[in-house]
């Protein structure tokens, strides 16, 4: 009997470790709105900065973002133009009018939202563990957001702009988990954060792009472009189509254990029962799948995943 191939740690890793990253925007989007910021010029910013650095990156490790770009990396630019924006900008222009838990809540309802698209679209199975794991973490996330709910009625333009973000959010994720096979990571990061920057570029256009007038904001802004930008989107390329769309969402929960224990330790938000036990059980789903074989790529990631030497040309190769 052939072995059991090696649990795909390095990619569970990098997902759990690229969503905590971004678990720290909520804090700095607070901060750069309180300069007048709007959300569309603060996701220019970082995306700008990140490309710029991304960038760098690639021509020093000679990733070939030409001959990528003719071997069909424009679809990624496409993908993040339409896609990521789309889901971005839902969730950013939800929270105007919306009620920040209500919309978070609803935001993270996208994993489920993943592994229903899986089944029906690509007829992937669907394992009890992982139906078992988005159940838990989505009664946790129940647990931690609905307390915080203000009374009163829902704002309806505000459910309008969230109620598409976990759909969109899903198969931003399925076409990822496909299109990001064929192209190196910083190849993949470039692409989608190139397609944002675009977009939100025109739309800041529109509204009045607001630039940074002090040093502090220039830094918050080059902060928020390399650690939860650059970094967390190269984490991002590397794992999605390694772990699959379905296994990613489950795991990206890990931000919102993030904006939780930002929320207590550095904004000083009170330690409720409901906080501690919604977070717990969303880090228990969530290293549960990642102690399962949901963590491992099946044998059809695998397969279309090559490995080889770092020298091969980047555009070919799915490894760093």
């Amino acid at each position: 009997m052939e072995p059991a191939p090696p649990r795909n740690w390095p990619a569970a890793l990098a997902a759990v470790s690229g969503c905590t990253l971004v678990g720290v925007m909520p804090l700095a989007a607070r901060t750069l709105y309180a300069d007048g910021f709007s959300p569309a010029s603060m996701l220019f910013w970082r995306y700008s900065l990140a490309v710029i650095a991304l960038a760098l990156v690639a021509r020093a490790l000679a990733a070939g973002l030409r001959q990528a770009w003719r071997a069909g990396g424009w679809r990624i630019v496409l993908v993040g133009a339409t896609l990521g924006s789309a889901q971005t900008l839902c969730f950013w222009e939800s929270l105007k009018t919306l009620d920040t838990s209500i919309a978070v809540l609803l935001f993270y309802t996208y994993p489920a939202a993943t592994l229903l698209l899986d089944r029906l679209l690509f007829r992937h199975p669907i394992r009890p563990v992982a139906v078992l794991c988005i159940v838990v973490i989505l009664a946790g996330a129940g647990l931690i957001t609905v307390p915080a709910m203000r009374g009163g009625a829902i704002a309806m333009s505000g459910l309008s702009w969230a109620m598409p973000a976990p759909i969109f959010y899903a198969v931003y994720l399925a076409v990822n988990s496909r299109l990001l096979r064929h192209h190196s990571p910083v190849v993949g990061a470039v692409g989608l954060f190139s397609g944002m920057a675009v977009t939100f570029g025109i739309i800041a256009g529109f509204e009045g792009l607001a630039v940074p007038a002090q040093a502090g904001t220039w830094l918050l802004l080059l902060f928020i472009a390399l650690g939860p930008g650059a970094l967390t989107i190269t984490l991002f390329s590397y794992a999605v189509p390694r772990l699959g769309a379905s296994s990613f969402a489950i795991l990206a929960n890990a931000e919102l254990v993030t904006v939780v224990l930002i929320g207590t330790t550095v904004l000083g938000e009170a330690v409720t029962p409901s906080l501690v036990i919604g977070g717990t059980m969303i880090v228990a789903g969530i290293v549960t799948h990642a102690l399962w074989r949901g963590a491992t790529p099946p044998a059809r990631l695998r397969a279309e995943i090559p490995s080889a030497p770092v020298g091969k040309r980047m555009s070919e190769t799915g490894s760093v």
